[in-house]
């Protein structure tokens, strides 16, 4: 059965487990642990299985092992499962401990001695149900990569009511400190028979507890009241996991444990927050992802290909976050074929200008083409204000890179996301980006608000519409957004309508030909370019 059988694994939740991330630490605490799981199930199906890992390749590699591993040979899926919880279990275990050495009280929220075998205790219902296996099986690669999506249909994964106050980060799990899981507690506040007076008590040691913690990470004393939040802020409030996240990162005494590759070289926060009488910063997050990998995939025949594909996706991802400039800013993973980071400044009078992520962006394609692979790239790309909630920068980085993927695919999104929470986007194939360059204004100057003036009037006196009322009356006329486009881009509206290469035309650039979408997407030209480019 071994011999021409092959098995494809993956885990859950990936996407959910990075997301619930406050900072830019808690993104890499949660990439280094996916990877560290990964690497782990790889090594041990490698080694003590003595079956062939095809993908990933690198095993020895553990930063941006992606959570999809294809082995040729029969893997049991408990095998897998029990690989990945021994691990996980692992991990909590060091982080656990370390807490409790450092910030000494009376914890109730691990499982006793004597409930072994019983009852679980907090972290250990982490340790168990945190993750769903996914697992398929074929004759084929193929065939063993689509019996994997068809059981990823099937759910079997147990949830557990966490009961306590809420994380101030998730909203929904109960918030870690040493009274979590103390039963006479629970049984007394469930009944309301806790005293005004013993609720003030327990407020107060809870923040005495996160103060103590905050000060033990940064190694500070208690007499110390006021830790710099380098790793914790004191007013912080969170979940099991998302803790866990954070202390990972600190690879002194905790990461150390886990292997050296959760050590992070010369780790600064990125600015975001304003300083007294200073604007915030503003900051470029990008996510990417191979387009169509997995019809590439189907079409590789040998195990060789397939590993030679591998090799090549993982030497890129990790060429390109060794090589990305410390000064522009971070990697955060780059799986191979997907990758996401931050363009942030680490001084605070030194922000980064839209300008240069913009040209980081237009040479980003040629980067991606160095892997030599058949395949094309989808990103989004956001620039967000100082007060938007990273959770939500986050989910407008997979929106923008999902509206790549759905117009057509090789190209970029760029999403400008202002501090009320509203947006501006355009989205272009990489082989146009130039057009951003060939902007020229009335006065053969950069200065991108005449055309944005010229054109915010035009909408006003309904000259240019981006809706149809009435299709007889008040149609769409895209003749002098045209004009428009011809005016300060050198005559690209006409070079566009005139073009016969497809890749050329608007069906390939816009998306479609018609006239509500051409006149939107050069609406959304001139919105997001007056607001990354202009150099007013």
């Amino acid at each position: 059965m071994t011999e021409n059988t092959y098995t494809a694994i993956s885990f859950a939740p990936v996407q959910g487990f990075i997301e619930k991330s406050r900072k830019l630490r808690d993104l890499f605490g949660a990439s280094l642990i996916l990877s560290y799981l990964s690497q782990k199930i790889a090594e041990e199906i490698h080694h003590s299985l003595k079956l062939e890992v095809i993908s990933p390749a690198l095993i020895t590699v553990q930063e941006g092992m992606p959570n999809r591993i294809l082995v040729k040979g029969f893997v049991d899926r408990d095998r897998v499962k029990n690989i990945l919880l021994k691990h996980w279990q692992y991990l909590l275990k060091v982080c656990r401990e370390w807490v409790e050495k450092n910030v000494p009280a009376e914890y109730h929220w691990s499982q006793k001695s004597e409930d072994v075998g019983n009852q679980k205790g907090e972290w250990e219902r982490w340790g168990s149900y945190a993750w769903e296996v996914f697992w398929g099986t074929g004759n084929t690669p193929q065939a063993a990569m689509e019996d994997l999506e068809t059981r990823k249909l099937r759910r079997d994964w147990t949830g557990i009511n966490w009961i306590g106050e809420s994380s101030s980060l998730s909203g929904t799990d109960a918030i870690a400190w040493n009274r979590l899981g103390d039963s006479d507690l629970l049984s007394r506040d469930l009944k309301g028979n806790l005293t005004a007076k013993e609720r003030q008590a327990l407020k107060q040691e809870l923040e005495d507890f996160y103060l103590r913690l905050s000060q033990a990470l940064e190694e500070k004393s208690p007499d110390d009241h006021q830790p710099q939040g380098k790793f914790l802020r004191p007013n912080e409030r969170m979940s099991i996991p998302e803790l866990v996240k954070r202390l990972v990162t600190r690879y002194e005494d905790i990461g150390k444990q886990l292997g050296e590759d959760f050590k992070i070289d010369s780790f600064s926060e990125m600015v975001r927050l304003p300083e007294p009488g200073q604007p915030g910063h503003w900051t470029g997050w990008f996510m990417g992802d191979g387009d169509e990998v997995g019809k590439h995939l189907k079409g590789l025949k040998s195990d060789t290909e397939l590993e030679q594909f591998s090799h090549a996706m993982r030497d890129w991802g990790k060429d390109f976050k060794k090589n990305f400039p410390r000064k522009l800013g971070r990697v955060v993973y780059a799986g191979g074929d997907d990758f996401m980071g931050v363009i942030y400044s680490e001084k605070p009078q030194d922000p980064i200008p839209a300008s240069t992520a913009i040209d980081w962006l237009s040479k980003l394609s040629l980067k991606w083409e160095t892997h030599k692979q058949p395949i094309n790239l989808s990103v989004g790309f956001v620039w967000a204000g100082h007060q938007v909630p990273q959770r939500d920068i986050l989910q407008h980085c997979r929106e923008a890179e999902k509206r790549s993927k759905n117009l057509e695919r090789d190209r970029l999104t760029i999403r400008v996301v202002f501090n009320s929470g509203q947006y501006v986007q355009w989205t272009c194939p990489w082989a146009h980006l130039k057009i951003l360059d060939r902007y020229q204004d009335r006065v053969g100057g950069k200065n991108w608000a005449h055309l944005y003036n010229d054109w915010a009037h035009l909408k006003s006196r309904h000259a240019i519409r981006l809706r149809e009322v009435d299709q007889k009356n008040y149609r769409i006329d895209q003749d002098l957004a045209l004009a428009m486009l011809d005016l300060y881009f050198d005559g690209l509206g006409q070079e566009i309508q005139e073009a016969t290469v497809k890749k050329n035309q608007w069906k390939a650039i816009a998306g479609d030909n018609s006239a509500v979408a051409v006149v939107q997407w050069i609406n959304d030209l001139v919105q997001v370019g007056w607001q990354l480019c202009s150099n007013t």
